[in-house]
Order: C-alpha cells, then sequence, then structure tokens
C-alpha cells in the first residue's frame, strides 16, 4: 500500500476524475477527505465505496472559491486527522458556450473556481502538508486549451 495513512484531500471529488482519485488513493491506503461544493449525495456515495475498501473517508462541503470556507475546510481536516500529506488540486468549471457568448460573469466564476480556488487551497493546507514527502498536485483539463470556439 504505497499511501498507507496518508491524508489526501481531493477537490471536486464527488465525481469523475476527482471520485476516481479518490477510489485509487484509498485502494493504496490512504485516508480521504471528498470534498464538493453542490452534490453532498454524490461525495456520501464515494465515502462508502471508500469505507467499504476498508479506508477512512470523511465529506466536507466548501466552495473552493470562498476564502473563509477554505480556511474552515483546512482546519476541519487537520483536527480531524493531523495534517495532510497530499492536497489534489481537482474541482474546476467550464461554462460550454462559444467564446464569444461567454459573458464576463462566467468568466469571472471561471477564474474564481479554477485559478482562485486552487492557489486559495494551496496557500492554507502548505503549512500542513507533511514535510516529510508530502505534495500538491494540480489537475487540468484540455478546456484550457479548446476554448475558442468563434
Amino acid at each position: 500500500m504505497k499511501f498507507k495513512d496518508n491524508v489526501v484531500l481531493i477537490t471536486g471529488a464527488s465525481r469523475g476524475i476527482g471520485k476516481a482519485t479518490a477510489l485509487l488513493f484509498a485502494k493504496e491506503g490512504a485516508k480521504v477527505v471528498v470534498n464538493y461544493s453542490q452534490s453532498k449525495s454524490e461525495a456520501d456515495t464515494v465515502v462508502s465505496e471508500i469505507k467499504n475498501l476498508d479506508q477512512e473517508a470523511i465529506s466536507l462541503a466548501c466552495d473552493i472559491s470562498d476564502e473563509q470556507q477554505v480556511k474552515a475546510m483546512i482546519k476541519e481536516v487537520v483536527e480531524r486527522f493531523g495534517g495532510i500529506d497530499i492536497l489534489v488540486n481537482n474541482a474546476g468549471i467550464v461554462f460550454d458556450v462559444p467564446f464569444s457568448e461567454r459573458t464576463v460573469e462566467q468568466w469571472k466564476r471561471t477564474l474564481e473556481v479554477n485559478l482562485i480556488g486552487v492557489f486559495l487551497c494551496a496557500k492554507y493546507a502548505a503549512p500542513h502538508i507533511s514535510k516529510k514527502g508530502g505534495s500538491i498536485v494540480n489537475v487540468s483539463s484540455t478546456n484550457a486549451i479548446n476554448s475558442f470556439n468563434p
């Protein structure tokens, strides 16, 4: 078990790549924090799947673009597990509309989640990440390079 007893916080872990990442870390022995912003039921399903693997997991709601919510999430993880070994910044949003139709509000929200959220999670997790080989992993998408559809 490569990650036995490591504490892994994964943002946007209630579905998709985040869910798959959470399950893989659990299979390798990690304690997993499943972050979500909207679907508690999906996050709790991931937690149940991890517990079925005989690993510890919790779900935490947090809008990663909100500094106070991020601080509270990190505090809860540290209080519960004593620290963080790995942060996976996976949460992200996209508005699937042609570039020329994208609104300023949609663009601002994209930046808030996809950039500021990564910054906030890394900023507040970093002091608690293990000095014995902890990591911050930032996940991206092909939407970053395939977004211009005039």
